[in-house]
């Protein structure tokens, strides 16, 4: 056989390989990854507003759709940082408050200690858009 039809031969086999390949991919069931629909940013507005560090702040907006990857682990690396686990403690910071607040001081563009400041009737709720905004609920945290 020529050099030639040996090798035509074997891109008919090739070419025959890659037809089933994309017939097996077109048997295929896939799901959509489910988006949730953009959401405006979320404003705290706090009466008295909050005094800290010398700056009085009477209104935040927390802007969580504009987050993008890197600012989870932003997040995640200030966290390793401040965060003293216990001896024996295997740490998940998206369990953890103090995560919760690094993210909320980082979308306000404010001090950790503003959000750490916080009164209950701003903090609890604030701290449920940041869950959300992370991919979990309350409720999931409490299971």
């Amino acid at each position: 056989m020529p050099h030639g039809e040996h090798a035509h031969t074997a891109n008919n086999n090739e070419s025959e390989v890659d037809r089933l390949a994309v017939e097996a991919a077109a048997d295929v069931e896939y799901r959509d990854l489910e988006i949730e629909a953009p959401k405006p940013a979320v404003r705290l507005r706090m009466q008295p507003p909050l005094e800290f560090d010398g700056h009085s702040y009477a209104e935040l907006i927390f802007d969580f759709d504009a987050m993008v990857g890197k600012d989870f682990q932003r997040a995640e690396r200030e966290f390793t940082k401040l965060y003293k686990a216990d001896k024996n403690e295997m740490v998940l910071p998206e369990m953890k408050h103090l995560y919760h607040c690094i993210i909320a001081a980082h979308r306000a563009n404010v001090p950790l200690g503003v959000i750490l400041k916080l009164p209950r009737r701003y903090y609890t709720p604030l701290r449920v858009e940041v869950l959300k905004a992370c991919g979990s609920s309350p409720e999931e945290e409490q299971a």
